[in-house]
């Protein structure tokens, strides 16, 4: 098996690298469309936060993560962008600190 810290630094390299782009945004900026259909870059942060957040419960907290799962099964359709929609509704300095401490908890 190969050794996870590669692509572990690689994440962090990345992550860091999408902040630097994002942190300087103004509220408008955030807003701005993305390739995927309806989201902007407020949905693009949610939606890695979302991922940040359900990772670490993962394997943290095997019930919550239950939990999330089972959501995610009576609306397959819907769960993904939902999340993002929440997020995206966020002021911008929020997302961002959110993303922020998920990749941090994940880091830890």
């Amino acid at each position: 098996m190969s050794e996870p810290t590669p692509v572990f630094d690689d994440l962090r390299a990345e992550s860091e690298e999408l902040d630097r782009l994002v942190a300087g945004l103004s509220a408008e900026r955030w807003r701005t469309a993305t390739p995927a259909p309806g989201w902007s870059v407020a949905h693009q942060i949610a939606h890695l936060a979302w991922t940040d957040r359900s990772a670490f419960l993962a394997v943290t907290d095997p019930e919550q993560f239950r939990a999330l799962v089972e959501k995610a099964l009576a609306a397959p359709d819907s769960f993904v962008d939902q999340g993002a929609e929440e997020g995206a509704a966020l002021a911008p300095r929020e997302l961002l600190d959110r993303w922020r401490a998920g990749r941090a908890a994940l880091d830890g």
